[in-house]
């Protein structure tokens, strides 16, 4: 009778290196495939943030770009809002709602990009640090991208949309087809 013998496993060095090898290749194919928040900067004024948010963006936000650039989030159209504000946002800034591509108003959709992010290989953010991760882009989302500031946001992403359709032009096909911004049709 033959005993069973258990697998043997990876050294634990191995496994690092499989861990940085992960994180490294999702940063390929992030640079592979470019979005027009890529183009924005990647750092913000934090300044007036809340110390919470400002030891997350220090820190555990760092760790984003070990797969792609801080750029990535800080610049996206993503809009993290309560459902009960999502209605109230839409009602009040009508032009604004229509295109996805400039201000993409959701509840919950940051909160789901991290736990997506969170499980590519080599992501090493903790569930804690996750959690900070989604809260500030959250708190980040909302205090650039409403009230005051949703001219001049709207006008940020135009202007990164137009830049990226000239400097990729079959990437920007790719993700946005010909939708056209409904505030640019004469």
């Amino acid at each position: 009778m033959l005993a069973a013998v258990a697998p043997a496993l990876p050294a634990p060095s191995l496994i690092a290196a499989d861990v940085k090898t992960g994180a490294a290749s999702e940063k390929e194919k992030a640079l592979q495939s470019p979005y027009a928040n890529d183009l924005g900067p990647e750092t913000i004024d934090i300044s007036k943030y809340p110390k919470e948010h400002q030891k997350t963006y220090a820190g555990a936000l760092k760790k984003c770009a070990q797969c792609h650039s801080l750029a990535r989030p800080l610049n996206s159209q993503f809009l993290e809002l309560p459902a009960a504000e999502l209605d109230a946002f839409k009602k009040a800034n009508p032009d604004a709602a229509k295109n996805p591509f400039l201000v993409q108003p959701e509840d919950g959709i940051w909160k789901r990009y991290v736990k997506r992010m969170m499980a590519k290989p080599g992501c090493d953010i903790k569930p804690e640090e996750g959690k900070a991760i989604y809260k500030f882009l959250e708190y980040d989302s909302k205090t650039r991208k409403t009230g005051d500031h949703l001219k001049s946001w709207i006008e940020h992403r135009q202007k990164l949309l137009a830049g990226f359709k000239a400097k990729h032009a079959a990437r920007y096909e790719e993700i946005y087809g010909d939708y056209q911004d409904p505030s640019a049709r004469p």
